[in-house]
């Protein structure tokens, strides 16, 4: 008989924020994602996007003109020709269930509000970036017919619908507030993810991408008119289980393989699960998710999404036929370790010097499609060979990195090259081509505002590492180390000088220069004034920004915009790209 308290239904999110308005019950937590969680979400669904042909705007990768190129490739390692339609899917992404209780008006959220509250954060980023008008089918996303929010968050100032919800506010800068909540800044901040990783995109692809957030991406609605039993859902989801890993995913159907070894191989199955104990008790949880990302990009070539490890195990079944599934699992998985430990083996050196250099640098990307590469450039180079091939490397996946801000299409490209060299083509500059129009990309970003602060930071660190050549300090890399404002973002009473006579927009378009950022170890010199900073400044001998930044005796609009012009230029030098026209 049919059940009346629970029921279940597929729908898109469109047609769920479209269903009602929503609010936390009482026994969620507040808005907690940080930005690994925010970015992780709207990759996926950027992934998606693109794989399923619904981008109007494919990056187009030209060849390079020396693509045919001999480097050295052994076919004795000829990796397996990468088969799309064992990929194929249906157009459609699946975000999982979200538990909901009907109430008084709306829905009370009892499972999933991270997710809603990121997908709200996004659509309403998406509507100014379109400047949407109030007519526009977005706004029925965000605000009812009768004009009140479809999603209330309770807290103090009410973020969520002063700094977001509010029409063409998350395109605006945000002044800091005090007394506002962990949960507010939060939100705050992942208005700068969506924002960092949909710089850049054409009214178009905006426009496209909405749509298929809209109308593509489903989940599972799961009404429950019981509100102690709504409660229980809670409980059971969020503490019944454990969390299916990616290596324990791959772990399972490799040993099966075990049925596909050649004659006399003694206890195949005790093999591979000896080669995977060994893996996974030398990189640890953090690192085996990487060397496993790693190793399928290698194999499949192709951006990833939370699937990878599915897809990587369907690519080693299909390719890899008999007694070569077998050889994979053992032998080819220990040649992958090698160079993935290779790639990580100066990480901890006080200064990484030579290739460890380039590798420092490219450990600072916030996309790791690049490890792919370097290790296969190691198994695959002659020795005299592989200092040159990382060097070009860490330059071209910075310079794509400033000119496509995307992860999903500096995967595709990088994906693209990984693939020539595969088929024994690396050429002067690694098979990558820097068109005119993406130069000047490069430049612009680099001469412009850097707001967000993932990629604030990821450039400010690799530019600084540039400036120390072939031995990198740790600093640089490590956790603890901060991009400050010299001009601070709360400056109160001790920079009226610099603020005399400036626009109050100006001087926070300055104040995000690249000209007025500084990396530093670990000291928050905050509000300081600028005597102040100089100071201790010039007590961080080995600081190349800083060192520099203590030179200057006052600091001052102009002062910034020569030091970011110096930057630009001295970058643009190191990177030493080969432009070509459109």
């Amino acid at each position: 008989m049919p059940n009346p308290i629970v029921r279940s239904q597929v729908v898109s999110i469109g047609e769920l924020l479209r269903s009602g308005a929503f609010a936390p019950a009482n026994v969620q937590r507040d808005f907690c994602w940080k930005e690994p969680q925010q970015r992780g979400l709207l990759e996926d669904l950027i992934a998606a996007f693109a794989e399923f042909g619904f981008d109007p705007e494919p990056e187009i990768d030209a060849a390079p003109a020396d693509a045919g190129k001999d480097n050295g490739w052994e076919p004795a390692f000829a990796l397996a020709e990468r088969n799309p339609d064992i990929e194929a899917t249906a157009p459609f992404s699946f975000l999982g269930a979200i538990v909901l209780h009907p109430g008084d008006g709306g829905f009370e959220v009892y499972d999933g509000l991270q997710r809603l509250t990121t997908l709200v954060v996004l659509f309403a980023v998406l509507r100014d970036l379109l400047g949407a008008r109030t007519e526009d089918e977005i706004n029925s996303l965000l605000i009812t017919e009768d004009g009140k929010p479809r999603l209330v968050m309770p807290m103090k100032h009410d973020t969520l619908k002063a700094d977001i919800l509010s029409a063409g506010r998350t395109t605006k800068r945000y002044r800091a507030l005090p007394g506002i909540t962990e949960a507010g800044e939060r939100l705050r901040e992942c208005v700068g993810v969506m924002r960092g990783l949909l710089h850049g995109w054409s009214e178009a692809r905006l426009r496209a991408f909405a749509e298929f957030v809209r109308d593509a991406v489903l989940v599972s609605v799961i009404r429950i008119s019981d509100r102690r039993i709504a409660g229980r859902a809670f409980v059971n989801i969020n503490s019944g289980g454990v969390p299916l890993k990616p290596e324990e995913i791959l772990k399972g159907q490799l040993i099966d393989l075990a049925s596909t070894a050649p004659p006399g191989i003694e206890d195949p199955e005790a093999r591979i699960l000896f080669v995977w104990q060994v893996l996974h008790d030398e990189f640890g949880k953090a690192g085996f998710d990487q060397f496993l990302r790693s190793v399928d990009f290698i194999e499949r070539r192709a951006p990833q999404s939370a699937d990878y490890a599915i897809q990587l195990m369907e690519h080693i079944r299909r390719r890899y036929a008999g007694a070569e599934g077998f050889k994979w699992t053992t032998d080819r998985l220990l040649q992958y370790r090698s160079a993935f430990k290779w790639v990580h083996e100066g990480a901890n050196e006080e200064v990484a010097a030579g290739i460890h250099a380039s590798l420092r640098r490219l450990q600072l990307l916030k996309w790791d499609q690049w490890r792919a590469f370097a290790m296969l450039l190691k198994i695959k180079s002659r020795p005299h060979d592989l200092d040159k091939r990382i060097d070009v490397l860490d330059r071209a996946c910075f310079a794509m990195t400033v000119a496509t801000p995307d992860p999903r299409r500096c995967a595709e490209m990088i994906g693209r090259r990984l693939e020539r060299f595969a088929k024994g083509a690396f050429g002067r500059q690694g098979g990558f081509v820097f068109k005119q129009s993406q130069h000047q990309r490069i430049i612009r970003a680099l001469e412009s505002p850097l707001p967000d602060s993932g990629r604030r930071g990821t450039l400010m660190r690799w530019m600084e590492a540039a400036q120390h050549g072939d031995r990198v300090p740790r600093y640089i890399s490590d956790p603890k180390s901060s991009v400050e404002h010299v001009y601070p973002k709360n400056p109160g009473a001790n920079w009226t000088a610099f603020e005399k006579g400036l626009d109050i927009e100006l001087a926070a378009t300055l104040r995000e220069m690249t000209g007025n950022l500084c990396v530093l170890p670990q000291d928050e010199l905050a509000n300081a004034p600028f005597d102040e900073k100089r100071k201790a400044y010039a007590r961080l001998r080995t600081c190349k920004f800083a060192s520099e930044i203590a030179n200057v005796r006052n600091w001052t609009p102009d002062a910034i915009r020569t030091r970011t012009q110096k930057l630009a230029e001295q970058t643009l030098k190191f990177l030493d790209l080969e432009v070509v026209p459109d």
